[in-house]
């Protein structure tokens, strides 16, 4: 019987076999928006019934990611060994008997059936296909044993799996959200394994299985599944269930156009938050990775994104990860933050309530692209870096000049009372108009002694950080340099 959906349901079905990585994130994002736009549900099911690739702590690391992100589960799987909702349990290791028990019903039904076939003799039907270069597709050599054969063979304990039927003639078709209407062969179609010879099921039986029983309305998932999908709509014919709506998202591919590997960026998302990567950032950018709001508004609120979230929206073409675009999208975001809340970010050796520190922030805000930037870009801070008196030297002075010009700038730091940045800026800048003297050749030369490099932040704002006697000394050690 045909259970009537109502609400909107998405589900986000990973295997446990390592961190999720930002492919796998971004459509547990996709699933998640959908559901949040149209007031539904997101269920979490953890897909382990290959247990040989199972990897320990894998459900931990997503839901960690998950949680990071602020991707809040609905139903299914909410710790490792917890899970809530009407259909427990929600790992499919913990599922076996509901899965056999519906592989029976297509072999009562004749529209599965158990194939005794050895490795061997699999092995040498793909090595004939190949050389022949016809496509890898079962043989069907077990399709014609009769029910004496196969009860004579389950009887005496014959290693077998179970494999699903497919119609010789004709064709299947099906409408993908994105893609359109699809119309496969039914020739082309190979007899998929449903029950493996472990009596585990595979993905195939599994998933069709699950997404019924648990409602779920829309299997949004990537494109490497829409193989797969004309079975998957069989299995739901052969049931007689309604099948869900299918929506097949476009591969992350790399800035070169390849499928998004390391190289790329394609690391566990977890990475990205040691990296000092926003999750507010990473939403934005994973949002915009297929799914274009038609506008060109590039920084969107998560509930900016769910308020305009349409399966319409998504493009049929591949989009690129890059990396330098997330690096400005992440900046953006920490332009908007308080310092006191990026001092509660920062990954430092500093007291989050220091003064310096935030001081320290303030100066370097601007140029973040990841909160780890912090360190290097404030080093000079802690340790004058090694330099050449070369650079202290502004283009239109010579280094008698230039000496001449810190040593005047040494004389207004030791007689500056109120050693901060406003009342030095006024102190430098006037005597610069006072003396007619270009910005540049007065200041250029300070603010290379006082952080050591070419380019750096306003000199002012450093000095404050530095305090008196450390500019001071600074200052005397450039001097000494000309």
């Amino acid at each position: 019987m045909t259970k009537t959906k109502t609400q909107i349901k998405t589900r986000f079905a990973p295997s446990p076999t390592g961190a999720p990585h930002v492919g796998n994130i971004r459509t547990a994002l996709f699933e998640w928006l959908f559901a949040r736009a149209n007031k539904g549900a997101f269920l979490l099911r953890v897909e382990d019934t290959d247990q040989s690739r199972a990897i320990e702590g894998s459900v931990e690391q997503i839901l960690k990611a998950l949680d990071w992100l602020g991707i809040d589960i609905d139903e299914g799987v909410i710790a490792h060994d917890k899970d809530k909702g009407s259909e427990k349990p929600y790992f499919q290791s913990k599922r076996l008997d509901i899965y056999r028990e519906h592989a029976q019903k297509l072999l009562d039904k004749g529209h599965a059936f158990y194939c005794f076939c050895s490795e061997e003799r699999l092995r040498e039907m793909r090595e004939d296909q190949q050389k022949a270069k016809l496509p890898p597709k079962y043989d069907g050599f077990c399709l014609e044993l009769s029910k004496d054969e196969v009860d004579e063979k389950l009887k005496n304990g014959k290693k077998y799996v179970i494999r699903m039927k497919i119609p010789e003639d004709g064709a299947t078709s099906f409408q993908d959200a994105i893609k359109g209407h699809l119309v496969i062969q039914n020739k082309t179609i190979d007899c998929q394994v449903l029950i493996k010879s472990d009596k585990f099921p595979t993905y195939h039986l599994a998933s069709v299985v699950d997404d019924h029983l648990m409602e779920i309305t829309h299997v949004i998932r990537a494109d490497e599944w829409l193989s797969s999908t004309p079975k998957h709509v069989l299995l739901y014919k052969y049931f007689g269930w309604d099948e869900p709506i299918w929506v097949h998202l476009p591969i992350i591919l790399g800035t070169d156009k390849s499928k998004l590997s390391k190289r790329h960026g394609a690391v566990s998302v977890m990475e990205y938050r040691e990296q000092g990567y926003l999750p507010e950032a990473m939403i934005n950018f994973l949002a915009l990775l297929g799914w274009n709001p038609k506008t060109d508004q590039e920084i969107l609120s998560v509930d900016e994104i769910i308020a305009q979230f349409d399966i319409k929206k998504i493009n049929k073409n591949n989009p690129i990860f890059d990396v330098t675009k997330l690096n400005w999208m992440n900046n953006q975001y920490i332009q908007k933050k308080s310092v006191d809340e990026l001092a509660c970010l920062i990954d430092s050796v500093h007291d989050r309530n220091d003064i310096i520190f935030k001081k320290a922030i303030a100066l370097v805000q601007d140029r973040l692209e990841k909160l780890s930037d912090f360190d290097d870009l404030t080093l000079f801070l802690w340790k004058l870096p090694e330099y050449s008196a070369d650079i202290l030297v502004p283009k239109e002075l010579d280094k008698p000049k230039t000496k001449r010009m810190l040593e005047i700038a040494l004389g207004k730091i030791e007689k500056e009372d109120q050693f901060n940045e406003k009342d030095l800026r006024e102190t430098f800048l006037e005597y610069c108009e006072h003396e007619k003297l270009k910005r540049g050749d007065f200041l250029w030369p300070l603010r290379v002694a006082i952080t050591g490099m070419k380019n750096s932040p306003e000199v002012f704002a450093v000095m404050d950080i530095l305090g008196k006697d450390e500019s001071t000394e600074r200052v005397k050690e450039g001097i000494g340099k000309l």
